[in-house]
C-alpha cells in the first residue's frame, strides 16, 4: 500500500504539469503560485487536524483504559507534540521560511518554462532533480557522491541535449529555466532531509508552502497584475495542483516513506516525469521526435542509475 501511494502521488505531480500549463493560459506565473501554495497550506492544515483529532482520541482512550495517572501524562505529551516550545517554535518557522523560498523559487521557474516549452518535455528535464541532489550535497553539505550518481549525471547531459537542443549545443530560454529549477529542487530536497528529523515533517509542509504563498502574493502584486477573473477561470486548474498537487501528494509521501525502503520510494516518485510526458502526449496532444524520445530514455536510465543501490554478489566457498 505503501508503494501504492507513492505512484499515486508521481501520477498527480506528473499530471500537474498539464494543469500548469492550462492555467498559464488564464493567470500569470506567480499569481498561480501564490494562489496554488495558499491552497496546499490550507489542505495540509486540514490534513494535520484531523490526523491530530484522530491520534489525541486514540490516545486518550488508552489512557482511560490504564487510569487517571496514564490519562494525565497522555494529556502532557499532547501538549508537547504541538510544539510549544519557543526554541522548537522558532526553528520550525526559520526552516519552514527558508524551504519555503527556495521551493517556491524552482515551481515558479518551472510555470515560467512552461509558457514556452512542452509539457512533456519539461516533466522529463524536472526529472534532473533526483540527479542533481547528490551533486548539491558534495557542493554545499560535504556529503560524499558515489561514482554511481556521478556517471548519472553524465548520462543526463547527453539525454538533455538530445531532448531540448535544436540542431546546437544551445538549450532554449524555456528549458535552461527549467534545468535551474531542477537544482533548487535539489536543494529543497537536502534541505528537509536536513531538517526533518528534527522538526515535525508534515508541519514543516505546511508553514512552507504558507511561506512560499507570501512570498508569491509580493512577487505577484509588484510585477504582475492578479485577477480574481482570472483565478476564478482556472479554478479547476488551481484545485488539482493545490489540493491534489500539494496537500495530498504531501501527505501521501510522508506516509508511505515511513513504510517503504527509501530507494524504493525515490524510484517510484521519479515516475513523475513519465506521467507529465504521458498527460501532454494525451491531453495536450504534444508530440516528441525520435531523438526527443531518445533524450528522455537516456535522463530516465540517468534517474534510475543515481538512485538504485548496486550490491556486490557474495562469494561462494569452493568445497
Amino acid at each position: 500500500m505503501a508503494n501504492v501511494m507513492l505512484i499515486i502521488a508521481a501520477a498527480i505531480w506528473g499530471c500537474n504539469f498539464f494543469f500548469q500549463k492550462i492555467a498559464g493560459q488564464y493567470v500569470e506565473p506567480f499569481t498561480f503560485m501564490a494562489a496554488r501554495c495558499l491552497i496546499g497550506a490550507v489542505t495540509l492544515l486540514l490534513i494535520i487536524a484531523v490526523i491530530s483529532a484522530r491520534e489525541k482520541k486514540e490516545n486518550r482512550k488508552a489512557a482511560e483504559r490504564m487510569g487517571k495517572k496514564y490519562l494525565d501524562e497522555a494529556e502532557r505529551t499532547d501538549i508537547v507534540k504541538t510544539g510549544s516550545s519557543a526554541a522548537g517554535l522558532k526553528k520550525l518557522i526559520a526552516v519552514s521560511a527558508l524551504c519555503g523560498g527556495v521551493t517556491v523559487s524552482g515551481s515558479v521557474m518551472v510555470q515560467f518554462g512552461l509558457m514556452y516549452t512542452d509539457v512533456a518535455k519539461a516533466s522529463f528535464i524536472n526529472a534532473l532533480y533526483i540527479v542533481f541532489v547528490p551533486v548539491i550535497g558534495l557542493i554545499f553539505f560535504r556529503i560524499k557522491t558515489k561514482l554511481k550518481a556521478w556517471i548519472g549525471v553524465a548520462i543526463s547531459t547527453v539525454g538533455l541535449y538530445l531532448l531540448c537542443a535544436s540542431g546546437s549545443v544551445i538549450l532554449t530560454p524555456a528549458d535552461a529555466i527549467i534545468v535551474v529549477a531542477t537544482l533548487f529542487f535539489a536543494l529543497h530536497i537536502q534541505l528537509i532531509s536536513k531538517f526533518v528529523h528534527e522538526v515535525n515533517g508534515v508541519h514543516l509542509a505546511c508553514l512552507e508552502f504558507f511561506f512560499a504563498s507570501i512570498y508569491c502574493w509580493v512577487f505577484a502584486l509588484i510585477f504582475e497584475e492578479p485577477s480574481v477573473s482570472g483565478l476564478i477561470s482556472c479554478w479547476g486548474s488551481l484545485a488539482f495542483a493545490g489540493v491534489l498537487g500539494v496537500g495530498v501528494c504531501y501527505a501521501l509521501q510522508v506516509t508511505a516513506q515511513k513504510r517503504t525502503d527509501p530507494t524504493v520510494a525515490a524510484l517510484l516518485m521519479s515516475l513523475e516525469s513519465v506521467f507529465g510526458a504521458a498527460a501532454g502526449v494525451l491531453f495536450l496532444h504534444e508530440t516528441m521526435s525520435a531523438r526527443e524520445i531518445g533524450g528522455a530514455i537516456l535522463i530516465a536510465v540517468a534517474v534510475v542509475l543515481a538512485q538504485v543501490e548496486i550490491k556486490p554478489r557474495k562469494s561462494i566457498d569452493k568445497f
